[in-house]
């Protein structure tokens, strides 16, 4: 398992206090944390010290400060906290070496899940409906997990479980018969009209309903013609989908759904029957084990026969873990169905399954204020469509102005639409609920994804000018306070990558992109104050190769956290 800097700096520290208080490192490292940044890096207080050695903190952490010699820090005590500073040298030489040979691959520890297996369970829409802005969540979410997890060396298997089974076939099924065209029975989008108008005359109409629930039934009892007829529908769906994921540069290890487990649930039945027991509420067979005051049993087989989401999750819980050997199972779902799998991982205990404990439901909060030009937003393509719209006036614009150059307007601004969209979701906390604005999301200012692209095809452009990469530099030219305080964010990837792992929280990475190019961005622009902290200085060719070997730092950094991300890294805005 490969360190970074920030850790070996930190442990080596960690070490030092611990031998001059002779403490086991371990019982010192978590009591190191990051400095207030006037005063250094690294700080441990000495406050928990106090009464063994009967000294006041500041006394106790000037006599440690002056006995600790760490190589490639200096150590000071300030007030209570003996706090360490990375020494330019070799800091900026490892840091921004570390980047450059790493290149796109930076962040990343192949050795770190090496021999484990993840399988997450993301996006997920229902066939015969289109995926819908509310799939963004649980679509960018899964697939930046996905990516974070890879980076780390687990070996992924990203399962895209489709809602494919229950009565919404026998809604479009008879649907078809009364409101469908034959000769569209492959569209997708006749498809979707054919369900919305299904769907409303169910619920006007009691025997129509009958109708798309006996329909069901026949699918569950594996009805020749119902399955055929599912079938097509079900192709018809994964070809739009496919082209929408294709769209998002997604890709799954595994597109299944719920159809896999038909004609399995009666064996889960009888497992659960067996431990922890299964009893009848109802006509319905439920999970017989404790509930709280209020909470609605685990229904496994409604009293028509036909099974359940929780009959189907579990089935598909012992199917994964059977084929996969998984170390993890995350479930990337919404936040609403916390108490569903709540249940299921409980059934799963309950039966004895030693597994149980490895299944995570991963929730996420929701978006609010959504909506297109055209109207609410119904489609994740439509959204797509309209960031792309929306970017593409200013990109032309930009073109028209001489300030861009590009072969490919409409290529770019598809990638800075997308980038916009994805980057609008994945800055927030995982948990949280947030408003969508397009305003916001698309512009190229402030905490966005293409702000975050700008910086990247600033700092590309920024090499072009200059030459292209430096094959050698002096770290020891990098002396500028705006170098120092870029290294140090250039320095937190990798720490950053693991945390947002085991945090299922992409918008660790994408708040550390904001940092990374926000002490660009006054990098590059003290330049404009002051000509001799210019990155293409002039009459200095040693100092410009420093400043291009830490643009390209920059540059690398930011191309694979965006990457992780799943957002385009367009070299020219």
């Amino acid at each position: 398992m490969s360190t970074s800097v920030y850790s070996r700096y930190r442990a080596a520290f960690a070490q030092a206090l611990a031998g001059a208080l002779g403490v086991p490192a371990a019982d010192i490292e978590p009591q190191v944390k990051p400095a207030d940044p006037a005063h250094g890096d690294l700080s441990f207080a000495t406050f928990p010290l106090a009464k063994a050695q009967k000294k006041a903190p500041p006394a106790i952490a000037a006599q440690l400060a002056q006995a600790l010699q760490v190589p490639g820090l200096e150590v000071k005590a300030v007030g209570p906290y003996v706090n360490a500073r990375f020494l330019p040298l070799p800091f900026t030489q490892e840091v921004i070496d570390g980047v450059r040979l790493a290149g796109l691959a930076y962040g990343s520890d192949a050795e770190d899940g090496k021999g484990k297996t993840v399988v997450i369970d993301y996006s997920s829409p229902n066939i015969a409906k289109p995926i819908g802005f509310h799939h963004i969540r649980t679509t960018f979410l899964g697939h930046c997990i996905a990516n974070l997890y890879r980076a780390l060396g687990w070996r992924v298997e990203g399962v895209n479980y489709l809602g494919d089974w229950g009565k919404q076939f026998g809604l479009v099924a008879v649907g078809f018969q009364e409101f469908g065209k034959e000769e569209l029975r492959e569209d997708m989008a006749h498809l979707v009209q054919v369900y919305v108008q299904a769907n409303k005359r169910a619920g006007e109409d009691p025997a129509f309903d009958e109708k798309a629930r006996e329909f069901f039934r026949r699918m569950e009892a594996g009805d020749a013609e119902a399955m055929k007829l599912w079938n097509q529908f079900r192709e018809t769906s994964l070809k739009g989908f496919k082209r929408v994921y294709a769209r998002m540069g997604i890709d799954f290890e595994h597109i299944e759904g719920e159809s896999r487990y038909q004609g399995k649930m009666d064996a889960v039945i009888e497992q659960i029957a067996k431990k922890p027991g299964v009893k009848e509420s109802q006509g319905a067979i439920i999970v017989d084990m404790p509930y709280a005051d209020g909470e609605p049993p685990v229904l496994l087989k409604k009293n028509d026969g036909s099974t359940l989401y929780a009959t189907r999750d579990l089935a598909a819980a012992e199917d994964r873990h059977a084929r996969f050997n998984f170390d993890k199972s995350l479930y990337v779902v919404a936040q609403d169905q916390a108490l569903h799998f709540r249940q299921v991982f409980r059934t799963l205990t309950e039966m004895g399954q030693p597994w149980a404990d490895k299944c995570v439901h991963v929730p996420f909060g929701r978006i609010h204020g959504m909506s297109t030009r055209k109207g609410q937003v119904v489609e994740l393509d439509q959204v797509l469509d309209e960031a792309k719209e929306r970017v593409l006036q200013r990109v032309k614009e930009n073109v028209a102005q001489g300030n861009l150059e590009t072969t490919d307007a409409e290529a770019l601004a598809e990638q800075i639409g997308l980038g916009a969209i994805v980057f609008g979701d994945l800055k927030h906390n995982r948990a949280s609920d947030y408003t969508f604005d397009w305003d916001e999301v698309t512009s190229l200012e402030g905490h966005t994804g293409p702000y975050l692209q700008y910086a990247h095809a600033r700092s590309a452009n920024v090499l072009r000018k200059g030459g292209g990469v430096p094959s050698a530099y002096d770290p020891s030219l990098l002396t500028l306070p705006e170098e120092q305080a870029l290294v140090r964010e250039l320095m937190r990837l990798p720490d950053t990558v693991k945390a947002a792992a085991e945090q299922y929280e992409p918008s660790l990475v994408a708040r550390l992109l904001l940092d990374v190019a926000a002490a660009y961005s006054r990098y590059y622009t003290a330049g404009n104050k002051d000509r001799d902290k210019r990155i293409l200085v002039e009459g200095n060719d040693a100092v410009r190769a420093a400043r291009l070997a830490l643009t390209d730092a920059t540059r690398i950094t930011l191309a694979a956290g965006l990457t992780l991300l799943g957002i385009p890294t367009p070299e020219n805005m």
